[in-house]
């Protein structure tokens, strides 16, 4: 929002959700949702395994996940 007179996080403030590292190397940095890779992965997997063996799978999952705080939000 650079150059439009909007002032990140006074004027808005902006999460992600992947945590990657241009959430990182932005400016201003993102907060972000950091949530495990390979967890997720393996999760995903098993459940793929499930269903391919004609197994229940299911069918609401809720992975951990962590706030990383960063330049693009105020006081949350």
């Amino acid at each position: 929002m650079q150059g439009k007179d909007i002032q990140i996080p006074k004027d808005i403030q902006i999460i992600g959700f992947d945590d990657n590292m241009a959430s990182r190397e932005s400016h201003p940095s993102l907060t972000t949702i950091h949530q495990e890779a390979p967890l997720r992965a393996k999760t995903a997997i098993k459940c793929l395994e499930a269903m391919r063996d004609g197994a229940e799978c299911e069918t609401e999952i809720v992975l951990p996940v962590e706030l990383i705080k960063r330049e693009s939000t105020g006081e949350l």
